[in-house]
Formats: structure tokens, sequence, C-alpha cells
């Protein structure tokens, strides 16, 4: 149904859909004396409504209440699925984190909102160092751990406003808004440190971009700006965070780049 496609994500479905339950549920009884109405002959005005009503108070009384009932359990039931498909399409389902999809979903938007504000936006890709070691030496169990305790690092340091996500593989991605690069830098650190502090986690390589640095005030641009950071904190010896530099000023506004 297309218009239940207005009703905006942020509503749980889990209680947006009893509410129109309960709606269909006290429209089945009016449309019924409405019908009653039309094949007495009647006009169905307001007036006979409520002569109808009064004629048999119980039936139509049941008929309501018994229709709220189902319609209400029925709609919680459909908005709970919903909400669970929902959060299932965008969550990685081995960390929790968001996935790729979301965090691509995310980036868009918060670029698109930079094209009508003033603002900053960051991003900082991290790398697991040595994945394919620790999967080697101690399985795909000891990847796993790996990669969770990453994920686990991200929750305890990323702000809420902050969008942290598995970006594929052993990659992570984390979308900061109203955050400048040097901010970004003062969160890698915080995430390396909360790594050190976790018994057998892993290090990370980290790269950390923002709109200055992306050649175009896309999210492919800014993404790209993260990746070669990412390579030269690897290059240099990994464990360790590395700055995009600034992209040359760009000629053309921000809006004109950005994704409609």
């Amino acid at each position: 149904m297309r218009w239940l496609r207005r009703v905006p994500e942020s509503l749980p479905r889990r209680r947006v859909f009893p509410v129109l339950g309960a709606l269909f549920a006290l429209g089945a009884p009016l449309g019924l004396l409405v019908l009653r109405a039309v094949l007495a002959g009647k006009a169905p005005t307001p007036a006979l409504l409520v002569a109808e009503t009064e004629a048999d108070p119980v039936t139509l009384g049941y008929l309501v209440f018994t229709l709220l009932l189902v319609f209400v359990l029925l709609g919680r039931a459909l908005g709970a699925r919903e909400d669970e498909l929902a959060t299932t399409s965008m969550t990685d389902p081995l960390t929790g984190l968001s996935n790729r999809r979301h965090l691509d979903a995310r980036l868009a938007e918060e670029i698109a909102r930079l094209a009508r504000y003033e603002g900053a936006a960051t991003v900082l890709l991290l790398d697991v160092d040595h994945l394919k070691e620790i999967n080697d030496r101690g399985g795909h169990e000891a990847g796993d751990a790996a990669l969770l305790a990453v994920a686990e690092a991200l929750r305890h340091t990323c702000r809420a406003m902050d969008l942290p996500s598995r970006y594929g593989g052993d990659e992570f991605a984390v979308l900061l808004p109203e955050t400048t690069a040097v901010q970004g830098l003062e969160l890698a650190e915080r995430i390396r440190a909360a790594l050190r502090d976790m018994p057998g986690a892993p290090t990370v390589s980290i790269g950390i971009a923002d709109l200055d640095a992306a050649a175009a005030p896309r999210p492919l641009a800014l993404m790209e700006a993260a990746d070669a950071a990412l390579y030269a904190a690897k290059k240099a010896g990994r464990d360790r965070a590395a700055l995009a530099p600034s992209s040359p000023p760009r000629t053309s506004p921000l809006g004109e780049g950005a994704p409609g």
C-alpha cells in the first residue's frame, strides 16, 4: 500500500499499525449501518444511523469491541514484524552494528543536508590489522571475536549521533555528523585506546576524512578520501590513525555536487 510509505520511518510500525487497525475496526460497524440504510431504501443520515445504533446497541457494541480487539492485536503483530524486518535490513548480523546499506543512505542524507546548511561531517574508515593471520591462527571464531571487539569499542566511544557500522569484511566505518577531521582524529585515538584496554583485542588502522579532503561533495568522494588515509596508515606500519590531506579549494558551491 503506497500510502504507508508516507508514514515517517522514525515512527515504530508496532505503534502505527494498531492505530490504523483501530480506525479500520471503527469504520466497519459504520459501514454496516450505512449498508442497512441503503438496503432499506433510506438515506444514511446521522439521525438514521443513531436510530439504528439505539435499536440494537448490544450487537453493535459486541461487533465494535471484537473488531477493535482483533484489528489492534493484528496491527501490533504486523507492525512488530515490519520493525524487525526494517532493523534486519539495516543491521550487520555478526556485530549488531549498522551495515553498509544503512551507512550509505545516512551518508547521502548528511551530505544533502550540508548542501543546504553550513556544517561539517567526517568519516572514519577502520581496518582490523592482520585479520587473516588471526583467522589462520585461531580459526574463524577468533576472527569473529576480533570483529566483535572492534564493534564493542565503537559502541563505547561513539556518540549517540554518530553511526558506527560494519563496512564489509574486516572494515568498519563511522559517520560523524557536525564533526571536523581533527575532532575525528580524537575519536580515532579513543577507539584505539579502548581496544588496548580489551584483553586479546586486535589493533586497527584508521583513515579520517572530512568534506574538505574529498575531491567533490559526494559520498563516494568522501569514502575515497578516507580510504586513501587508511592506506597511508597501513603503509606507515598499521596500528595508527591518519588524516586525509585537504583537497584544493573547489570553485563550485557545495550544493552543486550534492545528490538529488
